[in-house]
């Protein structure tokens, strides 16, 4: 290898060579040839072709092909016929042609050396060659990274630079020279330029004059059983701080490992007999019966779980021992490793917890609901006496099943809201199942409803009301959920013929020529029963759909009155009786006359007022044309009156002058005198008569009070 392997210096060294044999073996083939010597000559030139296409082969060839022109140019020199003859060309070829064949070995073998190179420098063992005094020739990677940490070669330094004992090494040197073609190897302990010691194994044998050497690195190894030993003690500190009893045994019920706590309650120890105790806890019966589950456990190759019951003079103990098999590297088992935990405290729980599901389920059974009960996996825990009173059939067979479907849907039609609630993205599911249906309980938080009608159920069918809310523990999870169901058939029944009652009442409302208004005093709401937008010329009712905005249509001599009536109406609950002026959207002004009472809640609460709004406008405005015509009527009866005095007055001047007179037209004036005052006697009457009216209108319709 190290003839192979040459630096930059070597090739210099081997130019120079080659250029001086080439001018030697010029200098010999010109003195042959000038003396006539032409047939042996030629073989000289084999020796600087051999040496340069071995070399250097690629330039090895154009050297070649150089050394075969300059021998042409010489032999021409002398004998320019030479040239043409056959002899003389075979001897040039054949000089080439040794060239190309040398030239192909050295590529080929510079080629395996390259290979063997690339090889050494992957693998992961070290190989240094060395000559029998230590200077290393030459050194793959591995070696390098081990020794050095670095990618600097190591060529021309001394092996023994990283020996931590020169003897040891020398030693070793000595024992490889002298077992020639022998492998020896030896673990040592080098030591790297910056002194770090490093843990090696050394295995090498002489060839010649070199010296091989493979170098594995121990480090990680010795690190590895140091920390195998660290976490071997580090492990067995763990077992000892479990609380639970530790133990490893063969598969005859001999212990090999047991921890501190399970030394303490067991007395095992390493190397015993389980069969042998001296625990009065664990007494040679629970001991024998580990043991025979040992032998299960290696019989049946597989892991066993026991339960053993321990009672002392002052209290009794559950333990439970896990026995899980170890099995080699061939599959077969040879160990048992047993854990021993002590579940008192998770039996007596365990008992708490089924007295209080046993007095749970009591409660629930008698609840007048009918309920159920279901965990996360959807299998029924719990029904109720009222379920089956509802449904009219058993459900007792339901516990531990997940049919409690059939219940409300036999064909599988839906989910059972309960299984809803168990889900993650309950909205989405509750959308998809029960779009329009479903709606949030009001009166258990994060609860949800149902009501809808099954034919299935009972003679004619039943509306049932469906509840159900998600079952959470301390920490939020999920445990189940509760489904409560109620026949609300009956309220169904009631809110159905509540519903057609306000379905009369609207169209009564509607064919009626008054309104009726429904006032929520909490919310100041105003809900109109009529056609409120025709009677305002409004566009919507909305700016009469409180008693603030209808308050700014009434007219400002009247809103005051009729807020301190609505005011009085709500503290004290008097009806209502008031006329007012309100104002159109034309801009005049109607006259209406309402009149309303409260509505009570079952605790006789004030919850609304309901009333009713006539328009008076019309009636007020014959009233008030009615008063203008009597007060005209009156006029004219007064000037009547006066007219009759004006009448009577002259007449009598013109009696008593006709009577004085005694002419021949007496009679006939006396005649006149008397059908005049006829006439005013008939208007005097009309007078009276007129006069009684106005009396009676007076005193029955309170007409020209005001006058």
């Amino acid at each position: 290898m190290r003839r192979l392997v040459t630096d930059a210096h070597d090739q210099e060294r081997w130019i120079a060579f080659i250029l001086i044999v080439t001018g030697v073996t010029f200098f010999i083939s010109w003195l042959a040839i000038s003396q006539d010597i032409h047939t042996v000559i030629s073989h000289l030139f084999y020796i600087p072709v051999i040496l340069a296409c071995w070399r250097f082969p690629k330039i090895g060839v154009l050297f070649t092909i150089g050394i075969v022109a300059a021998y042409l140019g010489l032999e021409a020199l002398y004998q320019q016929w030479i040239i043409t003859d056959p002899d003389f060309l075979i001897r040039a070829l054949i000089i080439i042609l040794i060239g190309c064949v040398v030239t192909y070995l050295s590529i080929t073998l510079h080629s395996r050396e390259d290979s063997y190179r690339r090889l050494l420098s992957v693998i992961d063992t070290g190989v240094i060659v060395t000559d029998r005094e230590g200077t290393i020739l030459y050194a793959n990677p591995y070696a390098i990274h081990v020794l050095d940490r670095k990618d600097e070669p190591l060529n021309g330094t001394s092996i023994f630079e990283y020996a931590k004992k020169n003897e040891e090494l020398i030693e070793y040197f000595t024992r490889c020279i002298t077992h020639d073609n022998v492998d020896s190897s030896m673990e040592l302990l080098l030591k790297r330029k910056d002194g770090y010691p490093v843990p090696v194994l050394l295995t090498g044998y002489s060839k010649g004059e070199d010296l091989i050497l493979t170098l594995t690195d121990l480090s990680e190894e010795k690190w590895m059983a140091h920390e195998l030993a660290t976490g071997k003690i580090v492990m067995n500190t763990l077992i000892d701080a479990i609380p639970e009893g530790v133990f490893l045994s063969d598969t005859r019920g001999t212990v090999i490992e047991v921890n501190k706590a399970c030394r303490e309650l067991t007395g095992f120890r390493e190397g015993m007999e389980m069969s042998v105790s001296g625990n009065p806890i664990f007494n040679s019966d629970t001991t024998d019966k580990i043991k025979n589950a040992i032998l299960k456990v290696v019989r049946e190759k597989n892991p066993v779980i026991l339960h053993l019951d321990a009672t002392s003079d002052s209290d009794s103990s559950h333990y439970e021992v896990s026995l899980t098999p170890v099995n080699d590297d061939t599959n077969t088992i040879t160990r048992i490793a047993g854990v021993i935990h002590d579940i008192t405290a998770r039996e007596n729980c365990l008992q708490q917890i089924r007295e209080r599901e046993e007095y749970l389920r009591m409660v629930l059974g008698g609840l007048p609901l009918a309920t159920i009960v279901v965990d996360p996996a959807l299998h029924v825990l719990s029904v109720n006496q009222a379920l089956a009173m509802l449904f009219e059939q058993e459900v007792e067979d339901l516990i531990g099943t997940q049919s409690h479907g059939n219940l409300l849907y036999p064909a599988g039609e839906r989910r059972m809201l309960c299984d809803l609630m168990v889900g993650e993205d309950v909205d989405v599911l509750l959308e998809n199942s029960f779009e329009g249906l479903y709606s949030p309980s009001p009166t258990v938080p994060g609860a949800y409803e149902v009501i809808d009608f099954y034919p299935h159920i009972g003679e004619g069918g039943k509306w049932i009301r469906s509840t159900a809310a998600r079952l959470v523990n301390e920490q939020g999870e999920t445990i189940g959920a509760i489904e409560t169901f109620e026949d609300f058939s009956t309220q169904k029944a009631a809110e159905d013929a509540i519903r057609i009652s306000e379905e009369r009442f609207k169209i009564a409302s509607q064919i009626a020529t008054d309104l009726i208004f429904e006032y929520d005093q909490k919310s100041d709401r105003i809900l109109w029963f009529g056609d409120i937008e025709r009677w305002l010329g409004l566009e919507s009712s909305g700016l009469v759909s409180s008693l603030t905005g209808w308050a700014t249509l009434i007219h400002e001599d009247d809103v005051n009155r009729i807020k301190r009536s609505f005011i009085n109406h709500v503290l004290t609950g008097d009806p209502i009786t008031e006329e007012l002026r309100i104002k159109h959207r034309n801009g005049l002004y109607q006259t209406w006359i309402i009149k309303a009472v409260a509505l009570y809640n079952a605790n006789f609460q004030q919850i609304k007022t309901v009333g009713i709004v006539s328009d008076i406008s019309e009636m007020r405005a014959n009233e008030e044309a009615k008063k203008k015509a009597l007060v005209a009527i009156e006029k004219y009866i007064e000037q009547f009156a006066i007219l009759g005095d004006h009448i009577r007055n002259p007449l009598q001047v013109i009696a008593g002058y006709n009577d004085l007179q005694s002419g021949a037209y007496a009679e006939k004036i006396a005649d006149q005198i008397n059908h005049v005052n006829k006439i005013v006697d008939q208007l005097d009457r009309g007078w009276i008569e007129s006069e009684s009216i106005r009396d009676f209108l007076r005193r029955h319709y309170g007409l020209l009070e005001n006058e």
